[in-house]
């Protein structure tokens, strides 16, 4: 760790930064109307990553996978 904790912090806080998000934005950004997103971490998806790239696999209709450290997150352009 190169920085000392604030009293609401803890180091899994620190080091879930929700970067899928961001990668999933910049793709956007780039491709207006992508087929496929594939984002490769090695972290664990937190909850609300989860349920927003659902939802937003939804939106764009196109198929987004999210390998984490443990597993494979395939999402559908019907939200599944």
């Amino acid at each position: 760790m190169t920085r000392s904790l604030n009293e609401n912090e803890t180091i899994e806080s620190v080091l879930c930064g929700h970067s899928e998000l961001l990668v999933i934005a910049l793709n956007l950004i780039q491709e207006p109307t992508p087929k496929f997103i594939q984002v490769v971490k090695n972290l664990r998806v937190c909850g609300h990553c989860h349920e927003f790239t659902k939802v937003i696999a939804k939106i764009e209709q196109c198929d987004i996978v999210v390998r984490d450290a443990n597993r494979i997150h395939h999402f559908y352009p019907n939200g599944q």
